[in-house]
């Protein structure tokens, strides 16, 4: 049940976390998450759900479920919360990048 409680919170802080609009600049398709996020959990948490209920290894099983849910919602929180999102760069209207490109053109007949 430890697993499948896990599983069901998962899904629905994925969905939770696309339909935020706070998201849309983390996320490039906005609205409902995406069918292969809902697989991915699925094979994820359906392969942890394989270890029996008896075995010693099923509490580190649901001990792993969590711990994925809880990097999920680590990963949705906002950015100024969530210490691993990258801060959005904020550009100014007068700021202008420059390159490092040269002054030389290059000719088909070789000359510069």
């Amino acid at each position: 049940m430890g697993v499948l409680a896990a599983w069901l919170v998962e899904i629905g802080l994925i969905t939770w976390r696309d339909l935020q609009p706070a998201n849309s600049k983390t996320h490039t398709i906005n609205g409902f998450p995406l069918p292969a996020d809902f697989l991915a959990t699925f094979i994820v948490f359906g392969s942890l759900g394989l270890v029996p209920k008896d075995s010693p290894g099923s509490k580190a099983a649901t001990l792993a479920a969590w711990a994925f849910v809880v990097a999920t919602y680590l990963n949705a929180l906002p950015a100024v919360l969530n210490p691993s999102n990258p801060a959005q760069p904020t550009g100014t209207a007068g700021s202008t990048t420059t390159s490092n490109t040269s002054s030389t053109t290059i000719t088909p007949g070789g000359t510069s």
